[in-house]
Parts: structure tokens; sequence; C-alpha cells
């Protein structure tokens, strides 16, 4: 069953992706029709009311300011950006102890630690590379006698992690216990997933390719991120087609057949703009299918819990601390203080990330509950009050998006998997957060990812432009 006129574009996905792939091949003058699963367009940007006042962004939330496409979209809405707190004590769990976050390793010393440990050995420029630091730390004085210990160790103990994984990486960072701990649970929530079970030439690739020196926890919109995505989806003069998942994707000729449930479009181009492992369930017959299953395979479904908890008061603060807590144990537990400049109750937000979201995810609601209290218990004293209100959402085997917050490669998969399908040329192109060159993984890098498609498409084949 035919299901609408031919069109120069179909867009696959309703996320910022596609949504911005769909408005910038109707900016160009093509006919554009976007298909989406869901009951609702978003994709992982959903914005949901509280009962306690204001919103809760149960998805994409964070932006900073060199995110330059998404703070157009807001700026053009009206929207407010309100700065995320930053003052007070940053905190590690290791154990029982709270530690200091100015005392451990920072994030940024660990990404640059790992763009020297991390080779590709592919490359005579960085295998030579490797070397001449190798030799330089063995000719030059350790930091300690505890990093020439835990360097012998490292040689002598078996190894227990892939080696090719990013949990192998981090370990040959010769980082102290803290250290190591805290770069280990800031991992599995950055990527949903077990540092064993992620690339860890993929990160340090996606690492290099950040396109800010900015934080990322810098703002966040007041209206909820779902705002960016309704200006996305204003203007379109193709109304979006929701509850339309897409089953088949065949290039025949000169043109392009998508089969969903609701029935058949025709299409010059496709734009493939959800994530990899929901991409694999789509049934591709089109040059190359074979290159294309391995490298959608390569790709692995991160997992998150994300949970608003609602205060009546900051009590944080009152103590001196930030609000931001990294948990040791259970790894992949962080906490941020993600309280609005306007009026509105107090808040903190924890990202359960990796295997702790898969194995919370299969409790009942009220005993995560119980279990993110104990620990937020562990960090701010036994003292601390019961919040006024607290909201979750689980991104866990979710059939449309995967999970959260992105999809990571995984050991065994193509560590160039980002780039190569990013440059997927012919009928079918792909777009999505996890394949951008200089935001992975944010929603900027979703709009930039989604709109350099269809300027690829039409730079390749000026025959599509209108």
């Amino acid at each position: 069953m035919k299901s609408g006129g031919p069109v120069n574009v179909i867009v696959v996905g309703g996320g910022a992706a596609g949504l911005a792939a769909a408005k910038a091949a109707e900016e160009a003058g093509l006919s554009c029709q976007l298909l989406e699963a869901q009951d609702r367009l978003g994709g992982r940007v959903r914005t949901v009311p509280l009962e306690s006042g204001g919103l809760f962004d149960e998805g994409a939330q964070m932006v900073n300011g060199d995110m330059r496409g998404l703070l157009a979209l807001a700026q053009r809405a009206g929207l407010h950006l309100a700065p995320v707190p930053q003052t007070g004590i940053d905190l590690c769990i290791v154990g029982e102890e709270g530690l200091r976050g100015e005392d451990l390793i920072s994030a940024e010393e660990i990404y640059d630690l790992l763009q020297d440990q991390v080779v590709r050995w592919d490359s005579v420029g960085e295998v030579l590379r490797a070397l001449r630091l190798k030799l330089q730390w063995m000719t030059t004085p350790w930091d300690s006698f505890g990093e020439a210990g835990r360097a012998l160790r490292l040689l002598v103990e078996k190894r227990t992690a892939p080696r090719d994984s990013l949990a192998s990486a981090l370990g040959a960072l010769l980082l102290c216990k803290e250290d190591h701990a805290f770069a280990y649970s800031l991992f599995s929530e950055v990527f949903g997933g077990a540092p064993e079970d992620i690339n860890a030439q993929a990160v340090r690739d996606i690492l290099s390719r950040y396109g800010s020196q900015r934080e990322d926890l810098e703002f966040q919109i007041s209206g909820g991120m779902t705002k960016i995505v309704d200006g996305l989806a204003a203007d379109l003069r193709h109304r979006p087609r929701l509850n339309t998942p897409v089953r088949r994707i065949r290039a025949a000729h000169d043109r392009v057949e998508v089969t969903s449930d609701a029935g058949t479009w025709d299409a010059d181009q496709v734009v493939v703009a959800v994530p990899p492992p929901v991409a694999r369930k789509i049934a591709f017959d089109i040059d190359g299918n074979d290159r294309l299953d391995g490298l959608l395979s390569s790709f692995t479904a991160g997992d998150m819990i994300k949970t608003a908890l609602l205060f009546d008061t900051a009590f944080w603060r009152l103590k001196g601390l930030s609000g931001y807590v990294t948990f040791a144990d259970p790894a992949g537990l962080v906490i941020t203080d993600a309280s609005l400049d306007e009026g509105l109750p107090p808040r903190l937000v924890a990202f359960q990330g990796g295997p702790l979201a898969r194995d919370w995810a299969a409790l009942r609601k009220e005993e995560r509950q119980v279990n993110l209290l104990h620990h937020l218990r562990r960090a701010f004293g036994e003292e601390m009050p019961d919040p006024r209100e607290l909201a979750e959402a689980v991104w866990v085997d979710h059939p449309w998006s995967g999970g959260g917050y992105n999809a990571t490669v995984r050991i065994g998969g193509d560590p160039d998997a980002v780039a190569r399908l990013a440059a997927w040329g012919g009928r079918v192109r792909f777009a999505g957060a996890e394949l951008d060159d200089l935001f992975w993984g944010y929603v900027e890098g979703a709009i930039h990812s989604g709109r350099g498609a269809i300027a690829r498409m039409i730079r390749e084949t000026p025959s599509t432009a209108a």
C-alpha cells in the first residue's frame, strides 16, 4: 500500500537529529517526509511536569556556551538558560569515606592521559609516539613508589579486562586506587556501560573530537529541552507521521522504498536518524549490506536511570557542598545540583549508568528509591531530609532509543564505526548524536549531525537539490 506521493527525502526518526535533517532538507527546497515510531517527537528528549512545580527533563538536559546550534534555537524560542550551580565542594565516595573532588584527578586529566595511552596500531606515527612516551616514562623518575608498584603489579597480574577495552586502558594509566575508582565510575555513567565492554579506541576518538573547552554542565533550559524539539518541528511543511515504525528500506534503481506498518513511501534519498542499535532492527536492502550490518552491530546501547529529587531547602549548600558527588561503589552513580534560578524547589539529579542501571531497572520503583536515598545519605549524612518529590526515567532496553544516553562502540566492534557510519554515502545516509564529530552524545551533536547529513547529500548528489 502506497502511503504518500514520492518525495525527495524521507527521514526516519523524530529525535533532534531527524528533525534537524528534515528542517535542513526543506530549507534547501526539498520535499521531505519524517516518519517516527513513537506517538511523540523528541526521541531521547522528553520533558514532563512535576507535582512540586517546574519540569523534569527525563532525557537530555545540559548545554554549554559552545553549543551554538542549540543556543540559537533557544534564543529564537525566547528560552531562559539557567546556570548550573557550581559553588561548593565536590565529593567522591570511596567506601565510607567522602573525598574532596579537588584532591582527586580531574575528568579532563583522565581524558588527556587516555589520549596518550590508547594507540592506533595501524598508524606508524601513533606507534612511534607511544614508544617515545614509554621510553620517556621509563627513563625519568616516577612520581612515587606507589606508581612503580602499580606498574610492576600490572606486569605480573593476570589480565581480567579485554586488551582493547576502556577498563584495560584505565588500568594502564597506573592511577592510585581512589583516582582509578573515580575514573571507572565516571566512564560507567557517561557511556552507560561497563568499561570492560567499551572499545577504548572509540572512546579516545570521541574525546579527541569534543568541540569545546567548556564544562558540559554549564546551563540548563528552564523551559525544558522539549522546547528545542518543538522549535525544530514547528516550521516543517510536511507534518511528521507518528506511530510509524520503519521495518524495511530498499534501494532500487534511482529510488528508495521505505516500508512501515502503515504502508510504503518512495523517495530519492533517506536519512536514518535513529540510534544504531535501533537502526539494526530495520531490514536494509541496499549496496553494502554486509558492511552496514557490521557497523550497526558494532554499537551497544547504553543503560541509564535518571532521577530528580526535589527538596524544601538546598541542605547540601549549608554544608559547603556543591551537590556534585561521584560514587566509586556503586560505580556509575553520579549526583549533581540541577536547581533552577526561578524560585522553584531546589533539586538534585541522580544519574545511574551502566550495569548499575541495568540491575536497578529490574527492581520495583520503591526499591530503587530506597537504594538511592541510602547512597545519598552516605554522601550527605543520615540527617539528610526526605525529598518532597522524586521522579525518575528508566532508559534501559527502550524499544525506540535503545537506552541512554547513547550507544557506544563495544569490544569486538569496529573502532571506527562512528566515523564510517557518519560518512556512509549513497541513497541511504545516517545521522544522530552518536555519529557527530564535534559534540558526540549531546543534543547539539544530534542537530549538527542531522544538518550535516543533508548538506553532504546535496553536495554529493547535486541532482537531489531543488
